[in-house]
Formats: C-alpha cells, structure tokens, sequence
C-alpha cells in the first residue's frame, strides 16, 4: 500500500467535481456511523469487563496506574515501582500515561479514554471525508472500515483492547495523518499558528509511541523544501512542547530515563526469546523476529542484536530510498500528502516487520494509518479547484 501511495503521488490527476451528500444519504451515514460506534462499544466494553487491569496479566495498564496515583500526590512518576513484587523502572513517555489522569482523579476505567481517543480520530476522518466531498464508493468505505477493523481485532485477538492502550496510539497516529492529509492547507496558512498545530499532533505520537521517529527527517526536509517558514515554526514548537511536557518537569530529574526505557525493553525481549519452544508473538505471523532467533548465529543476545541492527538497516534503507525517489522527481510532485502517507506507511512495513517484540496490539498503528490513507488515494484533485455540486 505504501508503494502503491508513493507512486501515484506523481501521477497527475483529472479533476472532478466536489460530490455533496444528497440529505437522505447523509442521514443514512450517520446512522451508519453512530451504529458502527455503538457496536465497537459494545464489543469494547464486553472486553475489558471479563478482563481486570491485573498485573499478572500485563504490566501496562499497572504502570501507567502507578505513574498517574503519583503525578496526582505530587510524587516523581518515574521512581522505581517496587508494588509488583519486583523492581520495575517507568519508562513512558508523558504521552504514554498522561491522558489517563482524568481516570485516576475521578476513578474510572482508564481503557474508555484510550477508546474516546481513538473515536474522535475515527469521527474526524469520516468528516473529513464528507467535507471533501469523496465519491460515494470512497465515503461509504471510509466510514465502515475503521468500525469493521475494530470489531475483526476484537473478535480475532486475545485481549488487545483489555490488556493494553495501543488503540490510544493508533489514535494519535490517526490524528497526525489527518493533518498530513491536508498538508496543503498547512502549507497555504500562516506559518506561526499552522507549525503550532502541526506540532501539537506531531508530539502526540513522538511522546508516546515514536515508532515514526527515523522516517521524521524526510518529512521535515519536505516541508522545508515547500514552506521553510513552516518547517521552522513546527521544529520550534514542537521543541517547545518536548520541553514543556518532558524535558523541564521530569527529564531534568532525571537524565537516564530516555536510555533506561531502551535497556528495559531490550531485556525484556531478550528474556522473551529465552522463552522454550516455538510459541508467543515471535511466532504470530506478524514480524521476522522468529526467523532471526530461529536462523541467526550465535547466542540468544546475539540473535536480537542482530535483529536489532536489521531493523535500523531496513528503517532507514526505506526511508533513504523514499528520499531519493523525491528529490529526483519532487518537479513532477502531483499529491504531496499521498507522497508522505505512503513513505511513512512504507517505512512502517519495515520498523514494525523487523520489531524484535511483534506483539499483535503494536499492529493497530500502522493497521488504522492505512485506513486514513484512503482519504489521499480518494481525493483526486484539491477541493479548492473543484466546483461544487450537490446529487439529489
């Protein structure tokens, strides 16, 4: 999909006209839409009733418990928690635990606002469809296919929604696709007030699940090639809110917690291919990690290392050849945010592919990116260019 989305970004488009939604169709996908929401509530909540917040299950919905109990007493979150009967190190990110502070204060299932959030990006991309005016092929998919994707994970996965908060990710990521989605605007806009809200989307993701992290670089250099004022104003800003929201209230403390975060998760995949047998994620179908512990020389250590420097390989050789394909035809650029959408959704093949730990719920992001996707493979012209029509 990714290769698909880079190529036609050169390809020039015939323009249409803006298709507005007859009253009757409208009508017809907000039912679709409020019932597609009602039965991913429904299969939402009956998840994560059966399912307790246990740490005997996971340790991810305890922790960010933890971290919140004490942001709220005004203790240091990233203390060592010695509750779990071990010794475990905090290492999220602020956007990995601070939106459950409401849940904490008010003391409520901290999985609904993981859920909220992935709905208002769901709710947004269904809007942002009708007011593009799409085909009605294109409107009708876009709204049905997030809500069917959701329930097939919940039908066809062991508690992904009860154990974990990666819908909240894949949330974010939505979120920030959206806004690539439109990069036109953003380009067209005042560069001050447009990089702020470009940052604010971006941070979502870079402080929590910064699975983007080395496909960045490309972006920014795109949008510098466009509108160096705006690549300026987003770098700034997102600065400023890496400062504000990490850096000053607990990097500062504590210098090691970034570097903690990558030693605990390399241990703890290592401690998961130690593990007996050909059973677990590593055998799920969802990565390469398997082959590599499988295949590879040398002692369990060396195995993931060697994964390790393979997913950095292949990372940054998708990204690089993304680049070089740009530079070499950026005159011919017809779909600049089909161009992004698809590089990213091409490096993600490869980060998530060569993962050392292909957990199933890591999938969502990149699952739900591509269903964002569809709004630049849709939009074949700018609106702005289009003339407006209304189908009765």
């Amino acid at each position: 999909m990714g290769i698909f989305a880079v190529l036609a970004a050169f390809e020039r488009t015939k323009a249409r006209k803006k298709i507005q939604s007859a009253s009757w169709e409208k009508w017809l996908l907000g039912i679709v839409t409020i019932s597609g929401l009602g039965l991913c509530v429904f299969h939402f909540n009956r998840e994560i009733t059966v399912i307790p917040i246990d740490i005997h299950l996971s340790d991810i919905l305890p922790t960010i418990q933890v971290m919140n109990q004490r942001m709220l007493e005004g203790q240091y979150p990233y203390s060592i928690i010695q509750s779990f009967g071990y010794d475990l190190s905090p290492t999220y990110l602020p956007m990995m635990w601070l939106p459950f502070l409401p849940a904490a204060a008010f003391h409520f299932d901290e999985r609904w606002i993981a859920f909220t959030i992935w709905a208002i990006a769901t709710i947004s991309m269904i809007r942002r469809a009708q007011k593009w005016g799409l085909s009605t092929e294109a409107k009708w998919l876009i709204t049905a296919l997030p809500f069917f994707h959701f329930i097939m994970i919940e039908e066809g996965t062991d508690a992904t929604f009860g154990n974990t908060i990666e819908i909240m990710i894949a949330g974010f990521y939505m979120l920030f696709a959206l806004q690539l989605a439109r990069i036109q605007e953003y380009l067209a806009g005042s560069p001050r007030k447009k990089g702020a809200l470009m940052a604010f989307f971006l941070v979502l993701c870079l402080l929590s699940r910064y699975a983007f992290l080395l496909w960045l670089p490309l972006c920014f250099a795109m949008v510098w090639v466009e509108n160096r004022r705006l690549a300026i104003s987003t770098a700034a800003w997102v600065l400023g809110f890496v400062m504000l929201l990490f850096v000053i209230p607990f990097l500062i403390k504590d210098p090691m917690i970034y570097f903690n975060g990558l030693k605990h998760y390399s241990v703890a995949a290592l401690a998961g291919w130690e593990q007996p047998g050909k059973v677990g994620p590593l055998y799920d179908g969802m990565g390469v990690a398997g082959i590599f512990r499988d295949e590879w020389g040398g002692d369990m250590a060396a195995r993931l290392a060697g994964l390790q420097r393979w997913q950095m390989i292949a990372s940054l050789a998708a990204v690089g050849l993304c680049a070089f394909l740009w530079w070499k035809k950026r005159a011919q650029m017809q779909r600049l945010s089909l161009f992004l959408l698809g590089s990213l959704k091409f490096y993600f093949a490869f980060f998530y592919g060569f993962i050392q730990m292909p957990y199933t719920y890591l999938m969502l992001t990149p699952c739900f990116l591509s269903v964002v996707m569809l709004l630049s493979f849709y939009k074949e012209a700018d609106t702005a260019d289009l003339v407006s029509t209304t189908v009765d």
